[in-house]
């Protein structure tokens, strides 16, 4: 694999978590890297998105109104903030006013659809279940192959499904 980051152009790809120590995930297809996702620092919920796209950092905050920020990592601006609702279901809103929706499907699963304003299908990410690695799919629709911020959705996605199922288990570790 070389160091530099592919351009998504499959429908089907494939997060994947090399070692179960490290908090970095790949997007993958094949040999071909598309996107990365990584913790820098552990127990916390700010992480780091590389794609061809750009670089971004991605923040939890909130408690009974939780939500994540999306910020272009050169700039430190916020351009995007992820509303969430108690079942994990959000809306994204860019600084410039475009929506998209994070469909959670069900409690109990970690899996989400992710549409556009106009409700068109962008992708799904399904997220297998394991207690010690994170992997899970990416299946993008035509209209989410051909959108410009594909990357940056897919990570932001992953990000979400990794946080709850970490929430998840935290929480089941303490009860």
């Amino acid at each position: 694999m070389s160091g530099e980051l592919g351009c998504i152009d499959v429908p089907v790809l494939r997060w994947e978590q090399p070692k179960w120590t490290q908090r970095l995930h790949r997007l993958i297809s094949g040999e071909t890297v598309y996107a990365t996702l990584e913790w820098p620092q552990a127990f916390r919920s700010t992480a780091a998105s590389s794609s061809r796209e750009g670089r971004y950092t991605f923040k939890r905050g909130g408690f009974l109104h939780p939500f994540v920020t999306v910020r272009r990592q050169e700039f430190e601006m916020e351009m995007a903030k992820l509303s969430l609702d108690w079942k994990g279901n959000g809306e994204l809103v860019f600084a410039n006013a475009q929506r998209f929706t994070f469909t959670r499907e069900g409690l109990a699963r970690f899996d989400y659809d992710v549409t556009d304003h106009r409700g068109a299908h962008l992708f799904s990410l399904r997220k297998e279940m394991s207690p010690i690695k994170h992997s899970g799919e990416v299946h993008l629709s035509p209209a989410g192959m051909g959108h410009r911020d594909i990357a940056l959705l897919v990570t932001l996605g992953w990000y979400l499904a990794v946080m709850v199922t970490e929430d998840a288990a935290a929480a089941a570790a303490s009860a």
